[in-house]
């Protein structure tokens, strides 16, 4: 018996032994698989140290030596070949992949648009044509790899179990990426090389998540998501100084405690964990998702990178460009190729309920496209369903990104992109804009041009008609004699028909700017008296920490020592989701003949004021604001806190909320400048809490809910607003 049992525990020690010497492979490795032309392939997996691997294909038989458990070596560049062969891995124990072939190799990445299949159960989630085009996916040349795991990581993995290489077929294209596989489709036809397709997405995610840590580090405006995610990072200096602060928080902590012992008194409450070095536990946190589906293949030879994303993203306008840039740079370090092509979709018109945050994301998509070498977008402003997040035409998607590929990675003799603006000059009521990427534009429905708007001096667009000539459109409208600004597509709910001699549509665009005085003074005419003094941004009122004002135009410098005969302000707010603009001007005898102070009454400047001005002159087209010319009103100009109280005894004030009649506090920095018609009972002109950006308060007319003067309202967001400041000087 006891033979026996010796027996079995060798037999099981053995079985250890031979199952630790085993050569493994990651799952990107299996039968059907492709390989990347033209370029050396690596071939990696893991090993028992010491042990001698060799891994033959095609001719060729390459020996390596695993190290610390892990090997990698490289075959020599092949050429395509659609004849499936074997690969065999071989050290202790031996694998062979079967089929395997050699062409081009893309990964197709983003959120749900990308992750969108060519065929489902539900009619919502399937391409146009679905049951056709699942009959007819009947491709050996073209390989699909699914990688999708919906997991994430705080750290990179080396392997994405469960996975493996399918021939494209009616069953195997059901669950796959329909804008990737059509892609394929175009440039195997084209080619006539086999394709391998690497889908990795999941639907709604951010695009922070798909990028390294190393992208992050790539892009100065993106710092603080770089310092946050390195300070998760062992080893790196974020982490180390993180580290060091938690730690000398809890000696401070340990010795507190032990003095409170000793002193028989009560043990203060324990120090948290340091949130800096907190790992989050959420899909959407920074790199997870690029630990768990992009670091595992990151050996893998391709070509290039297809990318399909935005929408979790929309609100960010120009800040998705920095993003972008970042992902570019986390793809080309992890596949190891500098200047590997990108190219990527637009968003399709949807209906955000919003009037230009989706034209204000293509603008953001249009200047990375433009930014970067062997980079570009394939439009789909023509192919949209405004009631659709999810278009079902992806089938003209993987044609356009498949055009972008055969001209500026393969070298076709083809035109591949869309028409966008150059450049435009005004002749007269004419402007004439210039297109590139286009030799002619025309209508591909025969019918005129829509979505040209032109605005003048008032910055109100109105329609333009166009008459097309070559790669120009020539714009004119009875509306706006003198133009100033033109724009296109400038809606999230078109469907644009204008395109260039391949049917590819033209991409929204905005450009030009109108003169301060000549939009002032157009809107206002009793402005006209006025010098501009101070123009700023109420999102971006501060810098320095606050202490001084961040005024976009400052010709105070010029007025300086000049007596001021009045003073005005004007407020010009639009709504980021109806569009509607609203303004308000209010003019008054000047309460000082200090340019410096008629500003944004910083705490730093020390010049509060809270008094009543003489002469108040109101224009507004906001109805509810009394217009006209009053004996006098009050303002409320100071950079501190404030409460309640009517200290001021302002005639209809009230003790009980914010209104036209507060208290100034010596302390705090939450900041008021507001002018009031308090006979009118009534506020005019309020901007508070300068410090907060897009969480301040902002208002014209006394406000309908809340406190009267928008005291923490947190409403700036809402809008698109300017302020300007103005004196009549001697």
């Amino acid at each position: 018996m006891k033979q026996s049992m010796l027996l079995l525990a060798s037999a099981a020690l053995f079985a250890g032994i031979q199952a630790s010497a085993n050569v493994k492979m990651p799952a990107i490795f299996s039968d059907n698989m492709i390989f990347q032309r033209g370029t050396k392939v690596n071939v990696w997996g893991w090993a028992d140290n010491g042990e001698e691997v060799t891994v033959s294909f095609k001719g060729q038989s390459v020996k390596t030596t695993a190290k610390d458990g892990k090997w990698i070596l490289q075959l020599a560049p092949m050429k395509a070949d659609a004849k499936g062969e074997n690969l065999t891995i071989k050290g202790k124990n031996a694998l062979t992949f079967r089929n395997v072939v050699v062409g081009e190799v893309w990964v197709c990445s983003g959120q749900s648009n990308m992750e969108m299949p060519v065929w489902s159960q539900s009619s919502y989630w399937r391409v146009d044509n679905a049951d056709a085009e699942r009959k007819n996916a009947n491709y050996p040349g073209i390989r699909l790899y699914q990688g999708n795991n919906y997991k994430f990581y705080q750290t990179p993995q080396e392997d994405n179990p469960g996975r493996g290489w399918k021939v494209c077929s009616s069953d195997s294209i059901v669950s796959f990426s329909a804008a990737a596989y059509f892609f394929g489709r175009e440039i195997q036809k084209v080619l006539n090389v086999p394709v391998g397709l690497i889908s990795v997405n999941w639907g709604g995610t951010r695009i922070e998540p798909w990028t390294s840590p190393y992208g992050f580090n790539q892009v100065p405006s993106l710092a603080k998501i770089a310092y946050d995610v390195n300070a998760k990072v062992p080893g790196t200096k974020e982490y180390k100084a993180e580290s060091a602060k938690a730690i000398a928080y809890a000696e401070r902590w340990l010795a507190d405690a032990r003095k409170a012992v000793k002193e028989g008194k009560m043990i203060p409450q324990a120090a948290a964990y340091p949130n800096a070095l907190r790992l989050g536990n959420r899909h959407q946190a920074p790199t997870v998702l690029y630990n768990s589906m992009i670091a595992p293949i990151r050996n893998f030879a391709i070509q290039g990178v297809l990318w399909y994303q935005g929408e979790s993203n929309l609100s960010e306008g120009m800040v998705y460009k920095d993003k972008m840039t970042a992902l570019l740079a986390s793809f080309r370090q992890a596949f190891g190729k500098k200047d590997m092509p990108f190219y990527f979709v637009q968003l399709a018109p949807f209906n955000y309920n919003h009037p230009t945050r989706l034209p204000e994301f293509w603008e953001a998509q249009q200047a990375f496209a433009d930014s970067a070498k062997n980079v570009g977008m394939a439009l789909t402003n023509d192919i949209g369903n405004f009631r659709d997040i999810h278009p079902h035409n992806k089938q003209d998607v993987g044609r356009r990104l498949a055009l972008l590929a055969l001209k500026h990675t393969y070298g076709q003799n083809l035109v591949a992109d869309s028409p966008f603006f150059q450049s435009f000059r005004v002749d007269g009521s004419k402007v004439i804009v210039i297109f590139r990427n286009a030799k002619s534009l025309k209508t591909k429905d025969g019918k005129a041009v829509r979505y040209f708007e032109l605005a003048g001096a008032n910055g109100a667009f109105f329609p333009a008609s166009a008459e097309l000539k070559d790669n120009t459109a020539i714009l004119t409208s009875s509306a706006v004699p003198k133009p100033y600004m033109v724009r296109f597509a400038w809606n999230p709910d078109v469907t644009v028909n204008l395109v260039n001699e391949n049917n590819l549509p033209a991409g929204a665009f905005r450009a030009g700017t109108v003169p301060p005085r000549e939009y002032l003074d157009a809107t206002v005419p009793e402005a006209k008296p006025y010098q501009l003094v101070y123009r700023f941004n109420p999102a971006a009122a501060v810098k320095d920490g606050g202490k001084t004002a961040n005024y976009s135009i400052d010709n105070s410098r010029a007025l300086a020592g000049k007596k001021i005969r009045k003073v005005a302000y004007f407020l010009s707010l639009t709504d980021r989701k109806t569009g509607k603009n609203s303004f308000v001007f209010v003019a008054m005898d000047p309460f000082t003949q200090d340019v410096r102070k008629i500003g944004l009454p910083l705490a730093s400047l020390n010049s509060p004021f809270q008094k009543i001005v003489k002469n108040l002159v109101v224009r507004s087209n906001v109805p509810s604001v009394k217009s006209g010319s009053f004996d006098d009103g009050n303002i409320e100009f100071w950079g501190t806190n404030y409460s309640q109280q009517n200290a001021a005894k302002i005639p209809g004030a009230s003790d009980g909320s914010y209104d036209f009649g507060d208290q100034r506090s010596g302390s705090g920095s939450y900041g008021s400048m507001q002018i009031h018609n308090y006979r009118a009972k009534q506020v005019l002109f309020a901007y508070n809490n300068f410090l907060a950006g897009n969480s301040g308060d902002i208002g014209i007319g006394s406000a309908a809910k809340g406190n009267p003067d928008y005291t923490f309202a947190k409403n700036l967001d809402n809008y698109y607003a300017d302020i300007f400041v103005l004196a009549d000087v001697e």
